[in-house]
């Protein structure tokens, strides 16, 4: 079984090496990875639910798509490889916009997640029925109206995965696509 190496980062997201997917979160170690917002032409947002076996924040509802950065990848690379993989859907890199970089520390029993989150944007013409989804890592899948994403992050709904720091930051870039 190949071991899963991710980019190591130093407090200040330089790159000083090389950590295993095994490792990073049960040491803390500061790591790369992306998330992925899929707004579909209705304004509707795609959300997962995450599995019941995941290490962090199990069977509650997350964004699109999120991942580790693989230590030999680009974190574009990166979303469009974990897009594919957890959903099915083909994304290109020039469909994917940069929007920013969020510094996320998560706790969750003995787990530590450290990341730099590159966070991307992309509008996709598609619906659930053209989703294939990655059994092992999403339980399932939904496009809920962008209006209902604001107010599940604005009372801090409990279903929800508790990225408040980078909803913070993307909801504005989310609500603009209302206005246009």
């Amino acid at each position: 079984m190949k071991i899963e190496m991710l980019k190591h980062l130093d407090r200040k997201g330089n790159v000083i090496g090389e950590i295993s997917r095994k490792e990073v979160h049960v040491v803390g170690a500061w790591h790369s990875s992306i998330h992925a917002y899929i707004i579909n032409n209705k304004n509707e947002i795609l959300l997962q639910l995450r599995t019941a076996n995941k290490d962090i924040f199990p069977s509650v509802w997350d964004i699109s798509v999120g991942g580790h950065v693989d230590a030999n990848e680009e974190s574009i690379t990166t979303a469009c490889r974990e897009i594919k993989e957890e959903l099915g859907v083909k994304v290109k890199k020039s469909e994917l916009t940069y929007l920013c970089t969020n510094k996320e520390i998560l706790k969750t029993g003995k787990n530590i997640s450290r990341e730099f989150v590159d966070i991307y944007l992309t509008i996709q013409d598609i619906d659930e029925g053209d989703i294939t989804f990655q059994k092992e890592e999403v339980a399932d899948v939904k496009f809920i109206k962008l209006e209902e994403f604001f107010n599940m992050v604005e009372r801090k709904d409990d279903k929800l995965f508790p990225h408040y720091k980078e909803y913070k930051k993307v909801v504005p870039h989310l609500k603009q696509l209302l206005q246009k």
